[in-house]
This record gives structure tokens, sequence and C-alpha cells, in this order.
């Protein structure tokens, strides 16, 4: 064997495990478990408070696996009103759906053609699941987003 193909395979060995560790649907499922609507926020490692978009209102950002996060709460509270995951790159929503399912339960609306998937409950909240492609052939967004309407 070359060193060239040594080196091959030590980074083929080395990347391998990272590759199979990358489960975006897992990562979804554990933010969405973790981060619940009416909730205190919960101390993550990943998420940091930046400044409020709204007033009296705490606003907190982060990055999980490349799934960014964003986090706002209730005025005058520490619970969460709002949670926004976006995930880069192709859409992904039929992979990320069942991890979403599994924990807001079936979508009450769906699209598939469309990559569109809405939740709604009682109080005005509502949730979705859908892909935001991007401009000019760039890769876009897998965004699932939790609200007050």
């Amino acid at each position: 064997m070359t060193a060239r193909h040594i080196l091959l395979m030590l980074a083929l060995c080395c990347l391998a495990p990272l590759a199979a560790m990358a489960d975006p649907a897992a990562d979804v499922e554990q933010i969405l478990r973790d981060i619940r609507q009416d909730e205190p926020v919960p101390q993550r490692d990943d998420l940091r408070r930046v400044a409020s978009i709204n007033a009296d209102c705490a606003y907190f950002e982060g990055e999980y696996r490349g799934i960014r996060i964003t986090v706002e709460t209730h005025p005058n509270s520490s619970r969460v009103a709002s949670l926004l995951l976006q995930i880069p790159g192709p859409d992904q929503t039929r992979q990320i759906l069942p991890a979403v399912a599994r924990v807001l339960g079936s979508p009450q609306a769906s699209d598939p053609k469309h990559a569109v998937y809405g939740w709604e409950w009682a109080a005005y909240r509502t949730a979705s699941l859908h892909y935001a492609p991007g401009a000019d052939g760039q890769a876009g967004f897998t965004i699932v987003s939790l609200f007050y309407r």
C-alpha cells in the first residue's frame, strides 16, 4: 500500500463515526423535547441570550449539531413562547416529519408535494414544518417553528 492509500484509509476511519452520528431527525426530536412551549427556557450549553427583538421578552440563539436554534419568551417571563429550528441544506421535511410528529402529534394539515405540514392547538398555539428554498440555486432551510399567532 502506498502512503496515499494509508492516509485515505485513516481519513475514512476518522470520518465514518462522525457521519454515522449525524442524524438531524433525532437532533430535532431532542431539541423539541428539551425546549418546550410554556416551560422555562432550559439551561443548554448551545443557547446564549442575545439582544431581544420584542420588548419585555428574552431572546436566545444557538446551534446544535448544525441546527440553528432561536427561542423567545413570553413578555416578562422565562417561559418559551416561540421556538425556531433551521436545518441548512436540501429539503429534509419527509425525514424529519416522523420525529416532529412523535413530539407534537400528527399534523392537522399537510401538503407533501410542497413540503408543508402544520399543527394547531387551543390558545392560539401553532407549529409548522416546511422547506424554504434558497435564492438563486442556493441551498435553503428545513424549518420547524412553534409559536403563538
